[in-house]
């Protein structure tokens, strides 16, 4: 099981593409992981495609939290 870290920062991000955090961990749960990057600063993130329980699909982008931590996630943004 994961825990999602939301901030300020994230949820502002989703609610601009009129997601919410239920819908994207939701998505994520039944993702298809299309690519793994590099940050220079950041490291490693995924992006990664989706199903909300409505049927919409959204992309995700995020990250494990610290030292790819596989219990925490971290979503930099989702649309």
């Amino acid at each position: 099981m994961v825990t999602f870290i939301w901030i300020e920062f994230n949820l502002q991000k989703i609610d601009n593409h009129n997601l919410s955090a239920d819908e994207v961990e939701h998505a994520w749960h039944q993702r298809i992981d299309l690519k793994k990057r590099t940050h220079p600063q950041h490291g490693t993130y995924w992006e990664s495609i989706g199903e909300c329980p409505s049927g919409r699909r959204i992309k995700i982008i995020w990250r494990y939290n610290q030292l790819d931590d596989e219990k925490q996630v971290f979503v930099i943004t989702a649309y």
